[in-house]
Parts: C-alpha cells; structure tokens; sequence
C-alpha cells in the first residue's frame, strides 16, 4: 500500500505550513488563518481513490474557478469530520460540518473549506467509480450529511482510514468498490425524496454526455466543435456555454488529453512508448504533447511515468516521511503522480 505522511516533526510553524502547502499544492490552494497551526496527514492510495486522515487547524483550502478550469479534475471527494469542526462555502452557501458528519464536493465546482481545529478523514474517489444516474440527479456539492441520512458510509470511511494501511492489493480494490456501492446507495435514496433539479445540475447533465463524448473520441484528430455537439444533440452554442467557465471547448479537450495520456502513463501494465500513447490520446504531435504535459502536471511526461512506476508495484509498499518544504517550491511528485489514479 502507497503512503506518504507529513507528520509533527518540523518545529517552526512555518516550516510546517510551507510543506504542507507545497503537499497539496497540485490539487488546492492553502493559506494560513490566524491561530495555532495543525498540518499532519497520513495519506493512502487505493485504486480509484485516495484516502486522507488529516489532523488540521488554522488552514483553509481553496478551488477557485480558475484553478478549477485549469487543472480538469472531475472526481468526488467525501469529507468526514471525526472531531472538531469543519466550515465549507460553495457557490450561494456557507456550511458548518459538525463531528460525526459527511461532506460531499464536486471537483468540477469551486470551494473552499476551512477550521480552526479537527480531525478529518478524506476519501477522493475517481468520478467513473460512481453511477452517473445518482451523479446526475442529485447536487451533491457542498451536501452536508450526518449518521441518519449516511450512517453506514460514515462508519465505513472511518474505518477504512483506520485500517487502510494493512490492506493488501486485493482488499484495498474490494475497499473502494464498498465504499462506492455504499455512497451510490445513500445517494440514491437522497436522489428519489429530492425536489426537481435546479438549472444548475440540468446543464451538469449536459455536460457529462459532452464530457463522455470526448472521452470516448480523444483519439481522433479532428474532434471539433461541430462534432461534439452533433453528438450530443445540443446547438454549438449551447456547447460554448456549457465549457465557458472551462476556458473553452478545445481547452477542455485538451485538458481530458491530458488526463488520458496521465493515466496511461500511470499504469504499470501499459508498455506502449510515449509517442504511441499521446498519438492514442489525439495529440498532434509527440512534442505538442509533452509541452501541454509538462503545463498541466509540471513535470515531463518520462519523468512523471517513472515516478508513477516507482509507487505503483503492489508489492513494494513505499512509505514517505516528508519533514521539509521541497526548497524550490515544488510540490512533492507524491501527490501529483497519485492524482492520476483518480482522472
């Protein structure tokens, strides 16, 4: 089992801010509050999710739309408060998640969460594990559910973070398959007693049949516009708006490129050469394809392949103890090689 802990051991607060912020800079933003300091993690990755316990205070953590546009992520993340308090904010809502409660976001929509002290543990779980009928029609962004409504969820995240890291290959693939059959059920049952979707969810619909699209025809060249929408059976228009907060239809294609030549190059099990997957992935060109790697992920694709390779043998568990910021401000490849377990 892959695990990478940032514990206790820094001593001045800075020190452990600055790792902490660089840990997480491929994925949130971090900023410091005023008041004592907390930044431990013990992180863990399983297939198609990652699993976090952290014990935090005096931090925020920001996705804001820009960030959102730029980096494409599109999984779940599932945030249970175990002590202490959590306060969230997303569009049009500002929520307190109380101990013993469950929060849901949507990585393709800005947030922010904040505390000044608890004990969180974080399950991000890659989008395709989850049934998009659920997906679809329930807004799940920024829900805040408690022991009544998510009970089982609840007791199983907490213990899954409390045993994930004895878990062999085998059980840790049966862990997120549970996880995910639990949540999609909970959610489910949310999904039938809720009122009509709003607006903001319909256009969501629409575009996860764009996105869907897209991924199923990366591999072609000349995917445009036109295509995509003839696809999907909404006017060119429409397909501009729904990819505006984006950067656009031919960013996002770019962006889910991306994404695919990542997760190829994650897998231990795929021996094809570089050049063959960015050509499957639809790119132009093998050196258009590492500058807009190099961009997205800050490291080239080679390189980011052979650290993905280096963590991902089941039999060679890797343990990494972070005690420093890295002195050139760039965040750990921890983190930024696991994020390709969950696109």
């Amino acid at each position: 089992m892959d695990t990478i802990t940032l514990g206790p051991d820094l001593a001045a607060d800075d020190d452990a801010f600055e790792a902490y912020r660089d840990l997480y800079s491929s994925g949130t933003d971090v900023d410091r509050l005023p008041g004592p300091l907390r930044t431990e993690v013990v992180a863990h990755r399983l297939p198609r999710m990652l699993i976090f316990d952290r014990q935090l205070a005096g931090v925020s953590h920001a996705r804001g739309p820009r960030r959102v546009a730029r980096d494409g992520f599109d999984h779940v993340t599932l945030h249970l408060v175990l002590a202490g308090r959590m306060m969230l904010e997303v569009p049009d809502a500002v929520r307190a998640v109380e101990a013993g409660s469950l929060a849901l976001f949507d990585l393709t929509r800005p947030q922010r969460t904040w505390t000044t002290g608890a004990r969180i543990v974080t399950a991000a779980i890659a989008r395709d594990r989850l049934d998009p009928a659920v997906l679809d029609g329930l807004d799940l962004h920024g829900l805040v559910l408690g022991p009544r409504e998510a009970g089982l969820s609840i007791d199983f995240l907490r213990s899954l973070a409390a045993h994930a890291a004895g878990l062999t290959p085998n059980l840790a693939g049966v862990a997120t398959e549970s996880l995910c059959l639990l949540l999609g059920a909970t959610l489910a049952s949310l999904r039938d007693r809720a009122a009509p979707v709003p607006p903001p969810v319909a256009a969501g619909r629409a575009r996860a049949r764009a996105t869907a699209f897209i991924d199923r025809h990366l591999g072609d060249r000349d995917l445009s516009v036109a295509t995509i929408a003839a696809g999907i059976g909404v006017s060119r228009s429409v397909l501009y708006r729904l990819f505006e907060p984006a950067g656009g239809v031919a960013r996002f294609v770019q962006q889910r490129r991306v994404a695919q030549l990542r997760r190829s190059l994650s897998q231990p099990d795929e021996h094809r050469t570089i050049d063959e997957l960015a050509t499957a992935a639809g790119f132009t060109s093998p050196s258009h394809a590492g500058r807009l790697f190099r961009d997205a992920v800050g490291v080239p694709p080679g390189e980011y392949r052979r650290s993905a390779r280096g963590t991902a043998e089941p039999d060679r568990a890797e343990r990494r103890r972070l005690t420093r910021p890295d002195p050139a401000g760039v965040p750990p490849l921890g983190f930024v090689t696991w994020h390709g377990e969950l696109m």
